[in-house]
C-alpha cells in the first residue's frame, strides 16, 4: 500500500494554473510560503518570550524552521512526501498574532462577537484571503492538500467549528471530495507528521530557551518529569551545566523521533495486516507509553515556564498592548492601512461591524512583536503614525 501523498494526483487549485516545468505541485507551494510576506514577519513574532528580548531565543520563525527539519526527518523514514510535509510544517504558524498564545487569547476574548480568533483558522485566512502577492488573486492559491494539512493542523474539523466550515466551502471546496464532510476527517500522514513536530520541537526548544533565561534551572529540570531522564547524573566539572542541557534537548528530540518512527511503522503494519483498515486515520502517533510522558513534560512545562513570573509579566504586557490597539483601531478604523481595507474578502461580511471586528483583528494579528510596540508606544504617547 502506497502511503505517501502523490502530487500529481494532486486536486488542485483554487484557479486554475499552468504547471511548473520544474517543480512539483507541493514543491511550489512550499516556495510560495517560504516566500511569503507572512513568513518572513515570524522573525519578529513571539515564540514564548518577546522576538525584542533576547537574540538567542526562539522566535515564531526559527521555531517553524526547527519543525520542518524534524517533519522531513521523519517523512524521509517513513516514505512519505517530503514537500508535502515541509509546506505544511513551515506554514503551520503563519496566522500567529504577536505575542504569541497570549496574544492569541486577548484576540479570542476581544473577538467573540464574530467568533473569536484562532491562529490555525488565521493561518487559512492568510494563505487564501490576506496574504496580497499575485495580481489574478489574493493569497497564495495553495493546492488542496497543502490546505487541508494546514486546516488540519490539529486533526479533523468538527461541527462546532462553523466559521472554519464556512469559510473553507465560500472560499476553497473543490470539487466533492473537497466540501464540509471533508474537514471531518484526518488529514494526510504528512501533516499529521507536520503537527507532531511542532510538539517535539517546542518541548525541546522550550526547555533550552527557559534555561537560558535563566527560568528553569538545572538543578529544577534534573527533577522535571521526562527530561531529566536526558540530564547526566553528575555534571562534570570541565563542563557548564548548559552543554548538559543542550545535550538532553537534543537527547529528548531524538528519543521523540524514533519513538515516532517505530510507533508509526508499526501502526501502518498492523493497517496493512487489517483489510477493513483506512489511510485515512490516526496513523502518525507515538507510543502510548511516550503520550503520557510528553503530557506530564507539558504539565511541567506551563506550570514552571509559561505560568513564571517573567512571563507572566510579559503576558500581561502583552494583553494590555492588544487591548490598547484594539479599541484603537475600532475607534479610527480609518488609519488602517488601505491594502487591508481594499481586500475584496471584508466586501463579503453583510455586517458592518461584524466586518469592522474581523478587519481590526486581522490586521492586529499580521503585526510583529516590534510593530505592536511600536504602535502601542506612539498611541500612548499621541504620536501614532498609520503605517
Amino acid at each position: 500500500m502506497k502511503i505517501a501523498s502523490d502530487p500529481n494526483k494532486s486536486i488542485g487549485r483554487v484557479h486554475e494554473e499552468k504547471p511548473c516545468a520544474i517543480r512539483s505541485i507541493f514543491q511550489r507551494d512550499r516556495d510560495r510560503i517560504i516566500h511569503s510576506k507572512a513568513f518572513r514577519k515570524l522573525q519578529n513574532k513571539s515564540q514564548v518570550f518577546f522576538s525584542t528580548t533576547n537574540d538567542i531565543f526562539r522566535t515564531r520563525l526559527t521555531h517553524t524552521i526547527e519543525v520542518s527539519q524534524i517533519s522531513r526527518t521523519i517523512a524521509n523514514h517513513l516514505g512519505l512526501n517530503i514537500d508535502l510535509c515541509e509546506t505544511v510544517a513551515l506554514a503551520h504558524d503563519l496566522g500567529h498574532p504577536p505575542f504569541g498564545h497570549t496574544g492569541e487569547e486577548r484576540l479570542n476574548n476581544l473577538m467573540q462577537e464574530v467568533g473569536g480568533f484562532d491562529h490555525n483558522f488565521q493561518t487559512l485566512k492568510t494563505v487564501t484571503v490576506l496574504e496580497r502577492q499575485y495580481v489574478k488573486f489574493s493569497g497564495l492559491n495553495l493546492c488542496f492538500e497543502s490546505l487541508d494539512g494546514i486546516v488540519k493542523h490539529n486533526g479533523p474539523i468538527d461541527e462546532k467549528n462553523k466559521l472554519v466550515s464556512l469559510f473553507w466551502d465560500e472560499n476553497i471546496a473543490l470539487g466533492e471530495s473537497s466540501g464540509e464532510s471533508c474537514l471531518s476527517l484526518f488529514p494526510s500522514l504528512e501533516a499529521q507528521v507536520a503537527s507532531l513536530s511542532d510538539d517535539i520541537a517546542y518541548c525541546a526548544h522550550d526547555i533550552a530557551d527557559g534555561h537560558e533565561a535563566g527560568i528553569l534551572s538545572y538543578e529544577n529540570l534534573r527533577t522535571s518529569p521526562f527530561f531529566g531522564e536526558f540530564l547526566v547524573p553528575e555534571q562534570p566539572r570541565e563542563y557548564h551545566v548548559s552543554l548538559s542541557v543542550a545535550q538532553g534537548c537534543r537527547d529528548l528530540i531524538r528519543y521523540l523521533v524514533n519513538d515516532l518512527i517505530f510507533q508509526t511503522r508499526k501502526n501502518i503494519k498492523d493497517l496493512q495486516k487489517n483489510a477493513s483498515g483506512t489511510k485515512n486515520s490516526n496513523l502518525i502517533a507515538f507510543s502510548s507509553g511516550t503520550v503520557k510522558k510528553v503530557v506530564e513534560l507539558k504539565k511541567y512545562l506551563f506550570k514552571n515556564l509559561y505560568r513564571s513570573q517573567q512571563i507572566n509579566f510579559m503576558r500581561s504586557q502583552a494583553e494590555e498592548i492588544v487591548n490598547t490597539l484594539f479599541e484603537y483601531y475600532l475607534d479610527k478604523f480609518d488609519d488602517i492601512p488601505l491594502s487591508f481595507i481594499e481586500n475584496e474578502y471584508y466586501s463579503k461580511f453583510e455586517s458592518f461591524r461584524d466586518r469592522e471586528l474581523n478587519l481590526v483583528g486581522d490586521f492586529i494579528a499580521s503585526m510583529t512583536d516590534k510593530e505592536a510596540l511600536e504602535t502601542f508606544g506612539q498611541i500612548k504617547n499621541g504620536l501614532y503614525r498609520k503605517i
